[in-house]
């Protein structure tokens, strides 16, 4: 499984959704996508790639599009 696959899937696990949603999430628009979805996502994504978010990084991820800002900060080529 590539870097983005995993990436979605964790949206797909995490917040139910289907892999054709994924793309357009964010907390607006993802009804799941509460604080205990959002901390279900991070842990997902934290896990998935070995890394450990700062809490500013946890408030940033908010769409599709900024989680994977943040995983390029910590080097994941996605």
């Amino acid at each position: 499984m590539t870097a983005v696959e995993t990436y979605k899937n964790a949206f797909v696990q995490a917040l139910e959704i289907s892999e054709a949603e994924v793309e357009q999430a964010s907390m607006e628009t993802v009804a799941r996508w509460d604080s205990i979805g959002q901390m279900s996502l991070i842990a997902i994504v934290e896990d998935a790639f070995g890394i450990e978010m700062e809490p500013d990084e946890i408030m940033q991820f908010t769409t599709y599009a900024s989680g994977l800002d943040i995983l390029r900060r910590h080097n994941i080529d996605v």
